[in-house]
């Protein structure tokens, strides 16, 4: 194998086995993984971590079927992982995460100085579960009270790797304290560009019909009664978050009093407007981007190139729901979910960081390739227990024959479909 490349699953299995290793210092039972049994701690770990979207059997069949028929004996039965599985906490795969993302193979950075993060979040149906803290109630466009989770993720752009996540009932969603526990746990070094989108401030509206890039400053404040009294004469914002409700049971002028600096405050900041459709539509769309980049090395062109750059963890919320299945969960229990995401944030991550080290020949033709994600996955899950330096070569090989073109500037209309949590009965086998 060549210098240039490093064995990501050996590594992953090296990071896995040391959880293993220290399984105490993330789960509460002191008697857990005591004996030695089949399944042992590193093989539960390694078993999740490479579960697809087939029903529980078939994974473990998929997993363990080879050296079962070899041995002439049974495959592990479901109710022995299960219980195997109880005994983990949603803390190992979360450490596992950490650990494998402090080394990357090899770490993209946007001007050879800035780490580019995304924050946002997406939501996970469970199967009904009636002791789940995750139950959304009864509203008038669904009758019945179901279960689904919010994930808030930290991403890297440049890398394509899950950083963080945090999770949260979708009833009790705030994705503002979420951004805000991601980036005080956050720690890449000095220079990092952490990119959100949001609506722009009612101020903002003020700006011409135009592509712009203002400096703007003003002083905030949370006190209504002083905003009232001295908005005529000073430029003052009032901050008034209004409190995120999923279900409007709620008045809209229900206010979050949260807070993060004091009472009386100074805000400096470029605002960048940006026309984001397609000049030749006669369909106006608008976007106002907030940062404290320098106008000099960052003019309005290459924030619009940052704006577009975003919608990647929107991508990658699609890849790791349909192509590493994570819209199939293998329970209903609310840590046993958890453990999956961060099972497939882990596998996700050991992917992008394979396919990162794929040669893919560019021939003259109309567009470049990339490598398929999808195909990638099925590749290295299928390979995944063989992690020789023989067996990665054949993996990289195996993955380079299976291209897709990149074509910029395609868009497709967004067909958005609320779809139900799959239940174990209707998977394929």
């Amino acid at each position: 194998m060549k210098a240039l490349h490093k064995n990501i699953l050996e590594r992953l299995d090296q990071i896995i086995n040391d959880t293993g290793k220290h399984i105490h210092d993330f789960i509460d039972d002191p008697h857990a993984f005591t004996r030695k049994r089949t399944l042992d701690t590193a093989t539960v770990l390694k078993t999740t971590i490479n579960m697809q979207g087939q029903d529980l059997t078939s994974e473990l069949f998929r997993t363990f079927g080879k050296s079962a028929t070899h041995m002439k004996s049974k495959v592990v039965s479901t109710s022995t992982y299960v219980q195997r599985k109880g005994q983990l906490s949603p803390a190992c795969f979360k450490h596992i995460l950490t650990i494998f993302n402090q080394n990357l193979f090899s770490t993209q950075l946007f001007d050879h100085q800035y780490r580019l993060f995304a924050i946002d979040g997406s939501d996970f149906n469970q199967i009904w579960n009636p002791k789940s803290k995750n139950i959304v109630q009864s509203s008038p466009h669904k009758k019945t009270p179901y279960c689904q989770i919010h994930v808030n993720a930290l991403y890297d752009l440049l890398n394509n790797t899950y950083q963080d996540c945090i999770f949260q009932p979708k009833a009790e969603m705030d994705e503002r304290k979420a951004a805000i526990q991601l980036l005080k746990t956050l720690n890449c070094g000095p220079f990092s560009i952490l990119f959100e989108p949001r609506q722009a401030m009612g101020d903002l509206k003020t700006l011409p019909d135009q592509e712009c890039d203002r400096d703007i400053s003003c002083r905030v404040t949370t006190s209504h009664q002083y905003y009232v009294t001295h908005k005529v004469s000073e430029n003052i914002h009032y901050v008034q978050h209004h409190y995120h409700q999923y279900l409007k049971y709620r008045s809209k002028n229900t206010i979050d009093r949260s807070w993060d600096f004091e009472k009386f405050c100074t805000v400096k900041f470029r605002a960048c407007k940006l026309r984001i459709n397609d000049p030749d539509s006669n369909k106006e769309e608008w976007e106002v981007v907030l940062t404290n980049l320098d106008r000099e090395n960052y003019p309005l062109k290459r924030i619009k190139e940052l704006y577009y750059l975003h919608w990647g963890i929107e991508t990658s919320f699609k890849k790791i729901k349909y192509s590493l299945g994570s819209v199939q969960f293998h329970s209903k229990q609310d840590k046993f979910i958890e453990m999956e995401i961060y099972a497939h944030m882990i596998m996700f991550n050991a992917i992008s960081q394979i396919d990162a080290q794929v040669y893919i020949p560019q021939r003259h033709c109309k567009y470049q390739y990339a490598v398929n994600f999808k195909q990638s996955c099925s590749i290295i899950q299928s390979m995944y227990l063989t992690s020789s330096s023989r067996d990665y070569e054949r993996i990289l090989i195996q993955i380079s024959y299976y291209t897709v073109p990149i074509r910029p500037g395609r868009k497709d209309e967004r067909n958005i479909k609320s779809k139900s949590a799959v239940y174990y009965l209707y998977r394929v086998a």
